[in-house]
């Protein structure tokens, strides 16, 4: 089961990458609802009424997209230290099969018994 699977930490990055760039996405949607979809200015008469429910619910669509945000970072440095991880584990196994090549070159040859002389 061991070798069920690799992982490529450099994927790893890579996609914490695109989470990051996807969660500025997030704010750049929380900027344009807010200012755009929140905008009130044209409410008179008994639209005026709806203000506060429109300012509601655009202030509340505001902070999900920024929990939103949020979450992606803290899944994308996830990522990273996941990537991280694994080179670390990576580089103390290649050191510890190196010493192991080089105890194993240290050993002299075995002798060789028997056989017709």
């Amino acid at each position: 089961m061991a070798g069920a699977f690799k992982v490529e930490p450099a994927e790893l990055d890579g996609y914490a990458e695109l989470m990051k760039r996807n969660a500025g996405h997030f704010l750049t949607i929380k900027e344009h609802a807010v200012t755009k979809g929140g905008d009130t200015s044209g409410f008179t008469g008994l639209l005026s009424l709806l203000i506060p429910v429109v300012d509601g619910v655009a202030g509340l669509y505001g902070r999900t997209l920024d929990f939103a945000n949020q979450m992606m970072l803290k899944d994308a440095a996830g990522l990273e230290r996941a990537a991280d991880a694994y080179i670390k584990m990576d580089q103390g196994n290649r050191e510890t099969l190196d010493l192991i090549e080089q105890g194993l070159n240290t050993v002299p040859g075995a002798p060789v018994r028997g056989g017709a002389e």
